[in-house]
């Protein structure tokens, strides 16, 4: 049986004179490992002396996290240790080389073992070269690690020791077994000698090669002892290297009261494991024993020995023990003391089954505890047996066992938190669970930098058992579990855990909570809504856009009214604190939750279709083009339906509301049009929201109308009446006196155009009426155009055409437009320098070009140049003298040598 080689370090290239090349000659959870020197040259050599001549099996190397070399290679030599002087003299024979990964899917958290088997040889020394490492933020002196290295090979001088003539039959057996070249043990293995406390690792192996004799031996029930033992102590000794470990870093950080601690601590759990198993009763050191043959389990039944908290409490002891019948004690209490036992049981793999009579007695159920248990007779009373009663009941609970299959699932919290707590969450006794999601709240609300575990291990150790608990039927514990989740987003992530880890928390948790939201129960949905919302409004999570992506997904008819009513109130919370944005990523642009608007109003649920036309609602105030885009045409057939019905006049509503803010805004400017706009407006005007003074710079070509019918003021004070009339953007108001028919006919005329002007479509006035952009008079505008609405479309200096979706809008709103409005504004970034909206594609080029905006100028996005902002600026710059080079309407209206009065 190939078995561990031991070895000594020879030589090094170099080394870091914290983490020196000794460092390799053992194993165990506090080894630093070798480290190289900085900015070292490579490949590294690291020579190992065998400590005998061994055929090489298979060789195995732990390296670094982050200090990770591409390739190491190795060889070995079969040169007489004695005869060599100078390790430079040995000549090497190669074997094989392996690669490492560069470790980042696993953020540079854990470390790569890499086990090779070599071909069959024999050799003395050891050697392994390593290249360069891998590029690796962390790794800024480009140095190479080696944690541990292990060689498993077989004894050359073995096969004198197996052949002593006086070898009895058993020792051959034993021998056989040994030397089978194709088993290797596990406990020789790298993996189990990094992990387990190395003094409980040489027990371990001691107890390998007693229970291979006590097979040969036929000694079965000191076998399976031994076997037992085994498995407990590997779990043990794992705890025992996590306490060393423990230990270690309270003395880096000088904290020597929690270093005492974690001694005083791990020599308790050593003693009360050995005392426990009956380790030195297992291991026979002074000849066999008779008590290791029987069958009775010198565990009691249910010790927890992994428990680093047990303490065998004295105060509960019965005074005559041994007059108690095993019937009448607690299922908390061993039949042999009588004593409680603090932690939780362990599966003992079959050794509570009873193999013989003469075992005694073992209590398999409580069936007879329950039959001799004394009734309350003053259940609904509230005096004093009653309540010593029900501290009978509590005091009699259990904490359910976990299964091996559970114990697998659950190996990170129990690593995390330990096995009490996680059995808490398991046990099928609510106030179990409330009580560990108490603990685990306090865990969570004292955690810090001296803790041994990293955030994302510990976040994703709580999540594991709060998803959990968010399944459990009972509301109190469903409740409590809402309550730590909102304590997990909202205090401990924020700073701590990285964004990967926070993605994969809440995708574990918000498909558990969008099943809740949907529940019968009202409590249980509002408590679930309360948990999501609260997630999203955390930084750390709302960056990541997973919340609203999942929300804002369009629902289908068959989707539950419950599920679907959540979903939909949801999405309009969402929309009021967070507002609609323009990223992409986000779910929450215009087009998504148009769609999502829109898949609404098709559900056949009444309250679904209702909050679907508040969301639409919310997102026609921002783009209304988006939105009409999802809907049906407004027209007469569609209004014949009560929910377009209703929906239409909202948005009508809407509308008429920006109309007269509009009129507002134009009847001001016309009567000081020497004052700027600050001067101008009114305090109550400047109160307006951004997202209605943004929406009114917009000019589409869906909404010219509007804004032309905006200039019209009424000085005689009479009252104007509004019809609806269709155009491209749908359902636009239009502005009529109402008494004059050749107003009504000259807007019918021009609503097949799509554009209505305002010379067909406003109030007729005493004065002369001009364009409300460029102040021209309709008689000029005449004279080069057919119409008001191809002076908007072709000429007007101050409107333009957007080249990427073909709307006519303002010059001085064109930035806006490609930011928010265009069809390719995703295409688009604003500079930081000059505020112009720039192509993503030529920003590198921009830059190298670009020009600081001056205080008090704003930049034409035609030409670049630099305007002082004031109210006649725009006007100035493409009707005045010095006109704009690159507006192509200035030149068309120079050609045709029509005068432009400012």
């Amino acid at each position: 049986m190939p078995k561990k080689i031991g070895f000594s370090s020879a030589s090094a290239s170099s080394e870091d004179s914290k983490y020196r090349l000794t460092e390799l000659n053992s194993h165990g959870p506090i080894v630093r490992g070798w480290r190289s020197e900085k900015n070292c040259d490579y490949p590294q050599e690291i020579v190992l002396q065998l400590e005998k001549r061994c055929v090489l099996d298979k060789i195995q190397i732990l390296a670094h996290q982050y200090m990770i070399p591409s390739r190491v290679e190795f060889y070995c030599s079969n040169e007489d240790s004695n005869t060599i002087s100078d390790i430079g003299d040995v000549s090497w024979e190669y074997i094989g080389y392996v690669t490492l990964t560069s470790n980042e899917s696993t953020e540079f958290k854990s470390r790569e073992l890499k086990s090779a088997n070599v071909p069959k040889m024999e050799a003395s020394f050891v050697k392994l070269s390593l290249f360069k490492n891998h590029i690796i933020p962390l790794n800024v002196f480009n140095q190479v690690s080696v944690i541990a290295f292990n060689v498993i090979g077989s004894d050359l001088d073995h096969q004198q020791h197996i052949s002593n003539e006086e070898v009895d039959g058993q020792m051959a057996k034993l021998n056989e077994i040994i030397n089978n070249p194709e088993y290797f043990s596990p406990y020789d293995d790298l993996a189990f000698d990094m992990y387990v406390a190395a003094d409980v690792a040489k027990i371990v192996r001691e107890m390998e090669i007693k229970k291979y004799l006590a097979v040969i031996n036929e000694r079965f029930e000191y076998a399976r002892k031994l076997k037992h033992a085994m498995l407990t102590l590997r779990t043990a000794g794992e705890k025992m290297g996590k306490y060393e470990l423990e230990k270690r870093h309270a003395i880096e950080l000088e904290d020597y009261e929690k270093a005492n601690h974690k001694k005083m601590q791990l020599e308790q759990f050593r003693n009360e494991i050995f005392q426990q198993l009956g380790v030195e009763e297992l291991l026979e050191a002074n000849g066999p024993c008779s008590k290791n043959d029987e069958c009775i389990d010198t565990n009691p039944e249910n010790k927890n020995l992994l428990s680093p908290t047990m303490n065998i409490r004295n105060d509960r002891r019965s005074s005559s023990p041994n007059q108690m019948s095993p019937l009448h004690m607690s299922r908390y209490q061993s039949p042999r003391t009588g004593s409680p036992c603090t932690g939780s049981p362990v599966l003992n793999r079959g050794s509570l089954r009873r193999r013989n009579k003469s075992a005694g007695a073992i209590v398999k159920s409580t069936y007879e505890m329950y039959e001799d248990k004394p009734l309350p007779a003053l259940r609904h009373s509230q005096t004093n047996e009653f309540l010593r009663e029900c501290q009978i009941d509590q005091d009699s609970k259990t904490t359910s066992k976990l299964t091996e299959r559970e114990k697998k699932q659950a190996s990170l919290p129990i690593l995390v938190f330990g096995t009490d707590l996680v059995e808490k969450f398991y046990s099928k006794h609510y106030s179990d669970k409330e009580e560990g999601l108490q603990c685990l709240k306090e865990e969570l609300l004292s955690y810090d930098n001296t803790k041994m575990h990293t955030p994302n291990k510990t976040a994703r150790a709580s999540v594991f058992l709060l998803h959990r608990a968010l399944r459990d039927k009972v509301f109190t514990v469903y409740n409590l579990a809402n309550e730590v989740i909102r304590l997990f987003f909202v205090q401990f992530v924020p700073g701590r855990v990285l964004p990967a880890e926070v993605s994969r928390s809440v995708d574990k948790l918000l498909p558990e909570l969008l099943t809740k939201s949907g529940d019968t129960s009202a409590r249980i949905h509002h408590m679930a809504v309360h948990t999501i919302l609260t997630m999203a409004d955390v930084k750390a999570v709302r960056e990541l856009h997973i919340i609203p992506v999942h929300l804002s997904r369009p629902v289908s008819s068959s989707t539950h009214p419950r599920l679907a009513l959540s979903r939909a109130e949801m999405v309009e919370q969402l929309i009021l604190n967070h507002g609609i944005s323009t990223e992409k990523q986000s779910g929450l642009t215009c087009r998504t939750l148009s769609e999502f608007g829109s898949s609404g109003l098709h559900h056949p649920a009444e309250a679904v279709r209702k909050v679907s036309e508040r969301v639409l609602v919310l997102v026609y105030k921002v783009n209304p083009r988006m939105v009409r885009k999802q809907l049906p045409p407004d027209d007469d057939i569609t209004r014949r339906n009560l929910l377009y019905r209703q929906l239409f006049h909202e948005f009508d509503n809407i509308d008429l509301q920006r109309k007269r803010e509009l009129l507002e805004r134009n009847r001001l400017i016309q009567q000081c049009p020497g004052m700027s706009n600050g001067e101008c407006f009114s305090s109550e005007l400047q109160k307006d929201t951004k997202a209605n003074n943004e929406i009114s710079k917009c000019v589409s070509s869906g909404n010219i109308e509007r804004m032309a019918n905006s200039f019209v003021a009424s000085d005689n004070g009479t009252r104007l009446n509004y019809i609806l009339s269709k155009s491209q953007s749908g359902g636009n108001i239009v502005q009529t006196n109402g008494n004059n028919k050749q107003d009504q006919d000259r807007q019918s005329s021009s609503s097949a155009s799509g554009v209505s002007s305002p010379s067909n479509n406003s109030q007729k006035t005493d004065s002369e009426r001009h364009c409300i952009f460029c102040g021209q008079p309709e008689k000029v505008i005449l004279l080069t155009s057919n119409s008001m609405n191809s002076h908007y479309w072709r000429q007007c200096p101050m409107l333009v055409r957007c080249k990427h979706c073909s709307q006519v809008v303002e010059v001085a709103t064109l930035t806006e437009h490609l930011m928010m409005e265009c069809e390719k504004h995703e295409t688009f970034k604003q500079c930081s320098q000059c505020t112009e909206a720039i192509n993503k594609e030529k920003n590198q080029v921009h830059l190298t070009e670009c020009s600081d905006l001056p205080e008090g100028h704003t930049r034409c996005p035609l030409c670049h140049k630099n305007l002082e902002t004031n109210e006649l600026c725009w006007k100035n710059h493409f009707m005045g003298t010095n006109l704009c080079a690159k507006n192509a309407r200035v030149k068309s209206v120079n050609s045709k040598q029509v005068t432009i009065q400012i």
